[in-house]
């Protein structure tokens, strides 16, 4: 199958030509900006989408998807069979488990920080979190032993702590003595350590039986229920259905409301990155108008001659069309090619590293989405393709005769 006549004009003319090298020049500049352009584009992309899906499969791993909680306080222990029957009548809902949170100070030798600690069912817990799997060093099951925490690996290294180390929890629970009115203390024994992928959660957390927790607190009652449902992006409707289904006092939370505020930040600041990016390409395509407009005055006397055999002007606009269409097809490759190798480098090699105090993980992660790489092609080529018109059109208004006659 023989190609058109204007686009084999069209790929003619790309060629470089002797004594015509500054418009090949420029045409190879304008294609490698728009390359320069699509890769950046993929690979930026692509770490942000990566960012916004490992802090979620971290907040997801490490935390339940709704929280029951009462206004009331506490809940007691005869009514949580209940509750947990009208939780479970609510669809999507998979699992549920009580547990109970307690938030305080810990001491290892001369260091003090704060802790949040969750009192929960090591058995219930694994059909709620996958903490469970995040234990790095020790044995999920130890926690049931009363007096034994797991404890994030940050914290660990902040107060020095090994397997088997002391540490006292300090909580704002208080207790009557001869002396007056003392905070709670206690003694725990770390029996594991954790990690889940975010630093905030591993430099603050802690995890002990039910048990263990109420002993913090110096109560009976829990503190709420973790709910785990079949689809996490759905949480937000079962919430306010279990919520309906309950009824006052009590009230629901999801991990979709909880952390929205940084769910629309990484949101925003992808999408502002992406007009950012696109100017690369923008900027390139003003060098493709101006490659294509040399080529229009440089290729004056063939236009008028193809005019002057019975070419139309719409065929004629035609050849530049495909010739930026060319540039830009080229371009939008390489710059594919780009930036899936520049992925697949970060992503293997793990070349870039990250403070996780600031960036929460330790090294940039890639995440390749196959409809961001999809429209960042579509909009260049769509972007190159408004470039080419002008020139086309510049062409395409030639007058054979005043060219002839010169």
């Amino acid at each position: 199958m023989s190609l058109p006549l204007e686009l084999k004009l069209a790929l003619r003319y790309l060629k470089p030509k002797r004594g015509k090298g500054l418009i090949s020049f420029v045409g190879f500049v304008s294609m490698f900006g728009i390359a320069l352009g699509v890769g950046a584009l993929i690979i930026v992309l692509s770490v942000m989408s990566g960012f916004d899906l490992h802090i979620k499969r971290s907040i997801i791993d490490a935390t339940p998807h709704v929280y029951v909680l009462s206004y009331t306080g506490g809940i007691k222990k005869e009514k949580i069979p209940v509750i947990e029957r009208k939780i479970y009548l609510v669809k999507g809902v998979r699992a549920v488990s009580p547990f109970v949170f307690v938030q305080g100070m810990v001491k290892a030798g001369s260091i003090t920080t704060a802790i949040a600690i969750r009192g929960v069912d090591p058995d219930g817990e694994k059909e709620i979190t996958n903490l469970y799997k995040k234990v790095i060093v020790g044995d999920w099951e130890c926690i049931k032993s009363d007096g034994s925490i797991i404890i994030g690996k940050a914290l660990a290294q902040q107060l020095g702590v090994l397997i088997g180390s002391g540490v006292t929890v300090i909580t704002a629970a208080y207790r009557i003595t001869p002396f007056g009115v003392y905070p709670r203390s206690t003694f725990l024994r770390v029996c594991g350590i954790v990690e889940t992928g975010m630093y905030t959660i591993d430099n603050s957390i802690g995890i002990v039986s039910l048990n263990t927790a109420k002993a913090l607190l110096g109560s009976d009652e829990i503190t709420g229920l973790e709910v785990s449902v079949n689809d996490i992006y759905k949480a937000s409707e079962i919430s306010k259905e279990i919520s309906a289904k309950l009824g006052y006092p009590f009230w629901t939370n999801d991990w979709i409301r909880m952390n929205k505020p940084l769910f629309s930040a990484l949101k925003l600041e992808k999408f502002t990155m992406f007009l950012i990016l696109t100017l690369i390409v923008i900027v390139a395509s003003f060098s493709i108008i101006s490659t294509l407009s040399m080529t229009v005055m440089d290729k004056s006397k063939e236009i008028a001659i193809l005019s002057a055999m019975g070419m139309t002007r719409e065929r004629i606009a035609k050849i530049f069309l495909y010739e930026g269409f060319v540039m830009g097809l080229v371009g939008i490759f390489v710059g594919l090619f780009m930036g899936l190798v520049g992925c697949f480098v970060i992503a293997r090699y793990k070349i870039i590293t990250l403070p996780q105090d600031v960036y929460y993980i330790s090294t940039l992660p890639v995440e390749v989405d196959p409809l961001d790489v999809f429209l960042i092609c579509i909009a260049s080529l769509i972007i190159t393709l408004l470039s080419t018109y002008f020139p086309a059109k510049q062409a395409a208004r030639l007058s054979p005769v005043e060219i002839l006659r010169h």
